[in-house]
């Protein structure tokens, strides 16, 4: 087995961190996704060459908490190798106490640029890859999110809109494709549209000093972005726990009508001030089982 390859080294900027006061998931992202360009380069993926790799599912897992000046050190390494695909895990670490902060799992495809086709790894590729296998990283849990939604009992509503927009230039990669980090972007726009839809008010908030915190998102590309693409999010509450709730992101391409992609998120109620997880209040919990969707959304 390989060593894991440090691949980025940087700090949290107050501008990072959101509302509830730590860091926020889609700048794990950015930090993660520009580091990778470090593993894609020892992989033989240099921009130059036209072989690369495409991201079509990310599963990432959130364990500690990082705050504005905490050091961020970030290493990955791979998973498994098959003809045309790999498996990547990174691991966010907190740079002074050195616990893992986040992981993220990725499974790309490889993509010809030339022909702009799915392409096996060449042979010299697929052997730096193999020579990059890493043991994982024990994980405190099996993680919830990805796998099948629990039945509901009740009747099932249809999902809201928690974000609409469209796609900029800066937003694609040097593919011309939306970046992958942007997806977390987007996911987390409509978060808090879906929190206030539970119940969560600025004034419930306030009272109670509540926020929250990610756990898990599972995020699956079936078409990419481009710039100059309209969308729009659509979400539903897929789960309630005591303290947890699992909700669906629907990433609809409006220029063509597809189904750009789908998030799997499982969030936390956080007592803000504890800077613990707490139990979610009863009303909150009756609001958000009649937002319960059916999952996953018809592609």
């Amino acid at each position: 087995m390989s060593e894991f390859v440090p691949i980025f080294r940087g700090s949290v900027n107050a501008w990072e961190c959101d509302i509830m006061g730590h860091f926020n998931v889609q700048f794990y992202a950015a930090k993660m996704f520009e580091g990778l360009n470090h593993l894609k380069s020892q992989l033989g993926l240099d921009p130059a060459q036209n072989m690369t790799w495409q991201a079509n599912h990310l599963l990432s897992r959130y364990q500690g908490e990082l705050h504005a000046g905490d050091i961020v050190d970030i290493r990955a390494g791979v998973l498994a190798v098959e003809a045309d695909r790999v498996h990547i895990l990174a691991e966010i670490m907190n740079g002074e106490t050195d616990d893992m902060s986040a992981s993220f799992e990725l499974w790309c495809d490889g993509f010809d640029n030339k022909t702009q086709q799915p392409a096996p790894w060449p042979e010299d590729i697929r052997q730096k890859m193999s020579a990059k296998v890493v043991t994982r990283t024990d994980q405190p849990r099996p993680p919830t999110v990805g796998g099948p939604v629990p039945v509901h009992a009740g009747q099932l509503s249809d999902p809201f809109v928690s974000g609409r927009g469209s796609i900029a230039a800066w937003d694609c990669d040097n593919d011309g494709v939306m970046a992958p980090q942007r997806y977390y972007a987007v996911g987390t726009d409509g978060v808090l549209n879906v929190r206030h839809r539970m119940g969560f008010t600025r004034e419930v908030n306030e009272a109670g000093n509540l926020g929250g915190a990610a756990l898990e998102y599972d995020v699956r590309v079936y078409a990419p972005m481009r710039a100059g693409n309209l969308y729009t999010l659509r979400s539903g509450i897929l789960d309630l726990g005591d303290k947890t709730f699992r909700f669906g992101h629907a990433f609809h391409n409006d220029t063509d009508g597809t189904l750009a992609a789908t998030y799997d998120v499982l969030g936390v109620l956080f007592d803000l001030k504890a800077r613990r997880a707490t139990a979610i209040p009863d009303f909150v919990r009756a609001q958000s089982e009649t937002l319960k969707i059916p999952w996953p959304p018809a592609r």
